[in-house]
């Protein structure tokens, strides 16, 4: 039992190493993509999705980001989708003000605040909160609040002449979503209606659907990379070309405090997974495949690729083929699917900067919704007849992809049982010398993240105001949030599976859109 309660513990923390020096040799890679990219002589159409609910303090930063990303006149079409979710929400809250308002009068500063996440938007939160507990008339503050801030429909209807003014050459488009369903419904709904939208020289073998959420802030050389992608010569158009998020924006709702250090963390150690796993999964494909190895060696070579939500762009034809976007999580089903089907695939050199998790809960509830796509996902490989038809291919992305699930719920507890094996049987010094190892490979990967950050901020271009540039003067505390951080990322998967063992329905609150 020692011997294999220690064997586990360094595996788990052998296999962080190889994470990090892949995210290492990634990096690299990309910025010699980045310093080497040639724009290309033929560029496809470009369809930028804009799915937006409750966003009325961000959808003008992204809109005008996306429509001033330069590109050939008459060859990027930015399209905002909002959804009648919003007002029926807002009416289902207007029905129920007085006892809210009562609620945030009994509540406190902070949890008043909370109770207002999806009511308002985030960044109004606290000072609504602050007025209302303050007024003679609760209900009558909070109602006036209330009114006083538009939807993001309304929003986006007065915004969208304005750009269209400015930005003569895009094609800016804004639709409304009347039915029910959550984001991926808004994307379908956008898709569908493109045919009417998309002049008719947009052919959908080299037309190609982009997502970005409100708090994304691409580079201003993102299209000209994907045209390039697009167009590199020596194999097929790619079905999905990837662009990596940075979390590195404050969001208007951040806190101060013990949490927020344990945020920036997060984000800083997402660098890692975003280079070591995303962006090398991609990369690894293209290499098995140029080695022109045998087709079912290939397929069970390949690594699968994840779908990342904002920066997702799949070829308009690819997309309708897989079913296009499903719920509950629009990103990981399509990567699922996509990895499933062989598809070609690429990653952009260059990134787009997004709002880190403005609280603790926030990220373990959109953990808890990846480990619920996840589970969709393996479901859908394993029922799905059009996915099943694929053999071989669709047989090694649900046997992997199970796996890797399974150990997103059990690890925790597996690592834990590891060294509580260790500590029942008197094995301290080696178990003290893992954690010591452990301790110091977390510190060198707290080091690494922090110098790439910086360097890819730096190398970002159209980084704005919000643009949060990495703490590298506290390497011993961030090296100790990083110890922490792992625990937001089990969280949210662990209950979620405690909700479906009782027999719950998973509440996501605002980010189950």
């Amino acid at each position: 039992m020692t011997v294999t309660a220690l064997a586990v513990l360094w595996g788990v923390l052998l296999w962080g190493v190889l994470l990090s020096v892949r995210a290492a040799v990634t990096g690299r890679l990309l910025d010699r993509r980045r310093l080497a990219a040639v724009p290309p002589d033929a560029a496809p159409h470009v369809v930028l999705l804009v799915p937006a609910l409750r966003e009325q303090e961000l959808l003008g930063e992204v809109v005008r980001a996306a429509a001033g990303l330069p590109y050939p006149p008459g060859l990027l079409h930015v399209v905002v989708v909002t959804t009648q979710r919003e007002e029926r929400e807002r009416q289902a809250v207007v029905d129920r003000l007085p006892a809210l308002a009562a609620a945030l009068v009994a509540s406190g500063a902070r949890d008043a605040a909370a109770r207002l996440g999806g009511v308002v938007p985030s960044g109004l939160a606290a000072e609504t909160a602050r007025r209302t507990r303050a007024s003679a008339d609760p209900a009558g503050t909070l109602r006036a609040a209330l009114d006083a801030v538009p939807t993001t429909r309304e929003v986006a209807a007065a915004l969208l002449p304005e750009l269209a003014a400015a930005h003569p050459g895009v094609g800016l488009h804004h639709l409304h979503y009347t039915d029910e369903g959550a984001k991926s419904s808004q994307l379908v709904h956008a898709v569908e209606r493109l045919p009417e939208l998309l002049p008719p020289d947009a052919a959908p073998s080299f037309t190609y659907v982009g997502l970005y959420d409100a708090d994304s802030q691409p580079d201003l050389d993102t299209l000209t990379h994907l045209a390039a992608a697009v167009s590199r010569g020596g194999g097929p158009a790619p079905d999905l070309v990837q662009q990596l998020p940075l979390q590195l924006r404050r969001p208007h709702a951040a806190r101060p405090g013990g949490a927020d250090v344990l945020l920036r963390a997060h984000a800083l150690a997402d660098l890692r997974r975003r280079a070591g796993v995303e962006a090398h999964r991609i990369l690894a494909r293209r290499r098995i495949r140029a080695a022109r190895l045998p087709a079912g060696v290939t397929a069970v070579a390949e690594p699968v690729v994840y779908g990342v939500g904002a920066g997702l762009f799949v070829r308009h034809d690819t997309l309708v083929s897989i079913g296009m976007y499903e719920e509950p999580v629009d990103d990981l089903l399509v990567g699922y699917k996509l990895s499933s089907a062989g598809a070609v695939m690429e990653v952009l050199p260059v990134f787009n900067l997004v709002d880190r998790y403005s609280g603790t809960a926030a990220l373990g509830k959109a953990y808890a919704l990846v480990a619920h796509g996840s589970l969709a996902g393996c479901r859908r490989l394993l029922t799905d007849p059009v996915l099943r038809a694929f053999r071989l291919r669709n047989a090694v992305v649900l046997v992997k992809e199970g796996l890797d699930t399974l150990w997103w719920f059990a690890g925790p507890a597996v690592v834990l049982a590891a060294a509580g094996t260790l500590v029942v049987r008197g094995a301290h010094g080696p178990l003290l010398a893992w954690a010591l190892a452990a301790c110091a490979y977390t510190l060198l990967h707290a080091r690494w993240c922090v110098r790439r950050a910086g360097h890819w901020l730096a190398a970002h271009r159209g980084a704005d105001a919000r643009a949060e540039p990495p703490d590298g003067s506290a390497p011993l505390l961030l090296g100790l949030a990083f110890l922490l951080q792992p625990l937001l990322h089990w969280a949210g998967p662990i209950r979620h599976l405690a909700r479906l063992l009782r027999g719950g329905p998973l509440v996501l609150g605002k980010t189950e859109r």
